[in-house]
């Protein structure tokens, strides 16, 4: 039970509860603190750092490749694609301007869509103009996409794309929050919410006038009835590698596979899509299945003849809605959702938090 002292000052009633101190939880915080200054905001996590998918992603500042616009473009209508693309753009911007390249470790190092199988690449190629076209009239930005090949294979280069440093960029979100007056509190699972108040699992009550909830691939777990669903996705650097062929960011496989140089190493993840309903789970763990396939996918085609081990692997949790559409409403009296960034949370997080922040008066 929580003292007298304790509850007039540590427990007192605060303006914004925030659970998931990832990057919309802490920049909703951040953006929420900014256009009210004077109220009190408290962001509950349950790990000692942020851990679902904001330090355990591939660091990727992308808008996306053509063939996985091509793909998504069977089951989503243009106009939604077309507001997804400028929502990453913008969302990349705004993450670069709040938080500085230097901080995040950005580097503009552009991306490409690499392609094993010739017919999958000229059935991406055929559609170059067009998304050039398209993304000159959402954003701007004239001749984003170019053909080109690499090390042997065909690509379609993105020159907008870059690499960044998700550790640095989350300590230095961290930093920035409990500078401008936010409290973080880690170690602080929530078990429930409801209007008014945050539970811990412990039995600790906080309590506010309004809560939002921010922890994607884990929402459910504190409210049932939201469309996010939780997806775990497996990454793995190797060892350091001197000659390493490939510099710069990569999709494969209509975005499924990824990978990156992080200095002299390889970074490869991704390939949900060889255990889609395997993975459809907000449990950390290592599926053998794909790992299995990125080893090979090395081996065949990014490192071959190479000799290279795996030094550091790790899975996240991501949460996707249907659409890939964020979910970002009201969902009970009181209490807030932003979720459900289907795997673009470093390109819209931001972008997502600031409008969250933005619904919460």
């Amino acid at each position: 039970m929580a003292s007298f002292w304790e509850k007039e000052s540590f427990l007192a009633p605060c303006d914004l509860i925030v659970v998931g101190a990832g990057i919309v939880g802490l920049s909703a915080a951040l953006f929420y603190k900014r256009d009210h200054p004077d109220s009190r905001v408290i962001v509950l996590d349950k790990g000692a750092m942020p851990e679902g998918a904001s330090t355990r992603n591939a660091g990727f500042a992308c808008i996306g490749s053509i063939s996985e616009h091509v793909a998504d473009m069977q089951k989503e209508s243009p106009e939604n694609i077309g507001r997804r693309i400028v929502r990453r753009y913008r969302g990349l911007q705004l993450l670069r301007e709040t938080l500085g390249d230097e901080a995040i470790g950005y580097e503009a190092c552009g991306g490409c869509d690499f392609f094993t199988d010739r017919e999958a690449f000229e059935h991406s190629l055929e559609h170059v103009e067009e998304f050039n076209a398209w993304l000159k009239e959402l954003t701007g930005e004239n001749q984003v996409y170019s053909e080109d090949t690499l090390n042997g294979y065909p690509v379609i280069r993105n020159r907008l794309e870059g690499a960044l440093r998700p550790g640095r960029m989350m300590q230095h979100l961290v930093r920035r929050a409990a500078a401008e007056g936010i409290e973080i509190r880690w170690n602080s699972p929530v078990a429930s919410v409801g209007e008014g108040e945050a539970v811990l699992e412990d039995g600790q009550c906080w309590s506010s006038s309004r809560v939002l909830v921010a922890c994607n691939g884990f929402s459910r777990r504190l409210l049932p009835e939201v469309s996010v669903a939780p997806a775990r996705g497996y990454v793995m650097v190797t060892d350091p590698q001197p000659d390493l062929p490939w510099r710069g960011i990569f999709h494969h496989d209509r975005g499924y596979v990824y990978f990156r140089s992080v200095d002299d190493r390889l970074l490869i993840g991704g390939a949900r899509n060889i255990a889609m309903e395997e993975e459809e789970t907000d449990r950390f763990g290592i599926n053998k299945k794909i790992r299995s396939h990125l080893v090979s996918f090395v081996n065949e085609h990014l490192l071959p003849g190479q000799d290279w081990s795996v030094e550091y692997e790790w899975s996240g949790i991501m949460g996707f809605t249907p659409t890939k559409t964020p979910e970002i409403r009201q969902v009970r009296p009181g209490v807030h959702v932003a979720a459900g960034l289907s795997g673009m949370g470093i390109a819209i997080g931001m972008e997502i938090a600031r409008q969250a922040a933005g619904e919460l008066d």
